[in-house]
């Protein structure tokens, strides 16, 4: 099997990344990345770094593409570490940076100049010697000439987001990775005339294998901005389409919503999207009304609503799973009643993602696709047998994209992974062949014989009227014997207090414990990948460290007045076990200084599909 190295030894001249910065696109060609790739590798290879993992902070896209790419030169394996301004401050950073070091047990840490006193903290921490820093110029670096490639077994070493607990590192060989980006390749018809763009992190699988390698593999133009880029301009990313004819491009659910919201119909004066013809949607649910708005405000551009393609994958995959087929119109559908494992889906309602706009989107399901090629997909009951098409349970991959399985000193780590293929953890059903995912079985709680999903929850809560969008986030779990819902609304008035506490009454029942916290923006613990650590959440508020007024609080008070608001430092309850999680994954497959801007930029902060 060819590797993702190949074209290394004959890179295309006139293709190549193009870096946004500050004054505009910059291009940087594949030869002279190569060379890059090369020198970086030469002095790995001069400091003695000859096997083993190498963990990668660094920050910046141009310096991060040719360090990953020399580490892999080299016959080393890369680990890229989530980047410091996902943060709340450089010792939370550091901490995190520690425990990933620690977990990865690397040969050597490699940074570039502005992140190396933030990795030599981390590397002190982690008992590591001094980080090994690329310098600001290419010529301080050994002649490319000196580099020597070799094949590493183990090509990535990549860390889960931990949405759901602590993040692992997933063993992907050279074989998972090549499998993987040929699958995506072939998934999305990719051709020379093709290019893509992404914003998404490349230390997430998604940025990383899904746009950047996917994208000098097959040696098409890359246009390439950070997530603080695309926050503070998302103009910008439209502009790759619109004004230099980009055909593919990724994004979560937000982005799009995002960049509908905060993009002027003068920034689109003169636009012409109808080269676009992939827009993947991956990382969190699909809202057919964000589809829908950021297809009404495009299409007299151009865009065509056939371009959306919403995905599924995880880290535990390599990275892609499933997808809709480029150009075909992506299905939705509303299931009716609750979902129960092993039992047969009722479908009351179906319609065309980014054309049909319900009225009830937390009802209504996008279809991620169906496998990619090499890959199969099998929904099972909870004793791991396979159920027929139209049946709901766990999904479960096999084929040649699926990692070895964690890097791990606990010996059960892997357990998700068995020779009958990756138990996802995560509840859905195949229709007509075709992937619908209702959320994590790990974030869910069983209601009187039904599963209540977290996800569900968050898609009902973000609807009603007065919650800040992607600015809520819902934990279950059980404590004392009895389930329990915790849910937080970063927002500074409580109008929509008796709405939520409604809607939360109404899709549970009395048997349930609901808390609602009102919190200040940045609250919400979340992944590197933007998604909310509900297992950290969980665990905050029952030991009381969850900063936020308690607005209603039926587990301490069985019957609280309505609007009761006390200030407290957490959700006011006795310490409780965290809640019972299925495997961590990535999936779906996780940037800022200010206060405001990092909340905003977590939320975009990678997504894999």
């Amino acid at each position: 099997m060819n590797t993702v190295l190949d074209w290394l030894d004959d890179p295309v001249a006139e293709r190549g990344v193009h870096y946004y910065r500050a004054d505009g696109w910059h291009l940087r060609g594949y030869r002279e990345i190569a060379d890059h790739a090369r020198r970086i590798a030469a002095l790995l290879r001069a400091s003695g770094v000859t096997r083993g993992v190498v963990s990668l902070q660094v920050e910046d896209p141009e310096t991060f593409v040719p360090a990953f790419l020399g580490t892999m030169y080299a016959g080393l394996t890369p680990s890229p570490i989530a980047s410091p301004v996902t943060f709340t401050n450089h010792d939370a950073y550091s901490d995190h940076a520690a425990a990933v070091m620690a977990a990865a047990a690397p040969a050597a840490v490699l940074t570039d100049t502005a992140m190396s006193p933030l990795a030599a903290d981390s590397c002190v921490k982690a008992g590591l010697p001094a980080p090994l820093v690329i310098p600001e110029s290419y010529a301080e670096l050994p002649d490319a000439a000196e580099a020597v490639r070799r094949d590493a077994e183990l090509a990535l070493l990549q860390f889960t987001s931990g949405s759901s607990g602590t993040p692992k590192g997933v063993r992907v060989t050279a074989d998972n990775l090549a499998a993987n980006v040929a699958a995506i390749h072939g998934w999305l018809g990719v051709t020379s005339e093709d290019s893509c763009s992404s914003w998404l992190p490349l230390y997430h699988d998604m940025g990383l294998i899904g746009t950047f390698l996917g994208s000098v593999v097959a040696q098409i133009d890359l246009w390439l901005m950070t997530p603080l880029d695309f926050i503070r301009s998302p103009a910008r990313w439209l502009e790759a389409h619109g004004k230099h004819a980009v055909t593919i491009t990724t994004a979560p659910n937000f982005g799009y919503g995002y960049a509908t919201s905060r993009v002027r119909e003068t920034d689109l004066a003169g636009s012409d999207f109808s080269a676009w013809r992939v827009a993947m949607s991956g990382a969190e649910r699909v809202d057919p009304r964000v589809a829908a708005d950021f297809a009404a405000k495009l299409n007299p551009y151009g865009f065509s609503t056939a371009s959306f393609t919403p995905c599924y994958g995880m880290a535990e995959t390599t990275l892609a799973v499933t997808g809709v087929v480029p150009g075909s119109g992506a299905k939705i559908v509303r299931p009716a009643g609750d979902l129960v494992i092993g039992e047969p889906v009722t479908v009351t309602g179906s319609g065309v993602l980014g054309f049909d706009r319900p009225e009830d989107p937390a009802r209504w399901l996008s279809s991620c696709g169906v496998p990619v090629p090499e890959t199969a997909v099998e929904i099972v009951d909870d004793e791991g047998k396979p159920l027929p098409d139209g049946s709901f349970g766990e999904v479960r991959v096999s084929g040649a994209s699926v990692a070895l399985g964690y890097q791990s000193p606990d010996p059960d780590a892997s357990a998700p992974f068995t020779e009958n293929g990756l138990h996802t953890g995560d509840a859905g059903f195949l229709l007509g062949g075709e992937l619908y995912i209702v959320g994590r079985i790990g974030d869910s709680l069983k209601v009187r014989g039904r599963k209540v999903h977290a996800e569900d929850l968050e898609a009902q809560l973000a609807a009603v009227p007065g919650v800040p969008a992607g600015r809520c986030a819902v934990a279950l779990g059980s404590s004392g014997g009895r389930g329990r819902a915790v849910a937080v609304v970063e927002s500074a008035g409580d109008e929509w207090l008796p709405a939520v506490t409604t809607m939360l009454r109404t899709s549970l029942d009395a048997s349930v414990a609901v808390t609602v916290l009102r919190a200040r923006r940045g609250v919400i613990p979340r992944t590197s990948s933007g998604k909310p650590r509900r297992r950290l959440m969980w665990q905050q508020a029952g030991d009381g460290t969850l900063p936020g007024d308690v607005l209603y609080d039926t587990f301490a008070s069985p019957n609280p007045a309505p609007a009761a608001t006390s200030t407290a430092t957490g959700a006011g309850t006795t310490a409780a076990a965290p809640p019972a999680t299925a495997r961590t994954t990535t999936a779906r497959t996780s940037t800022a200084t200010t206060t405001a801007t990092a909340t905003q930029t977590a939320r975009l902060d990678g997504a894999a599909t």
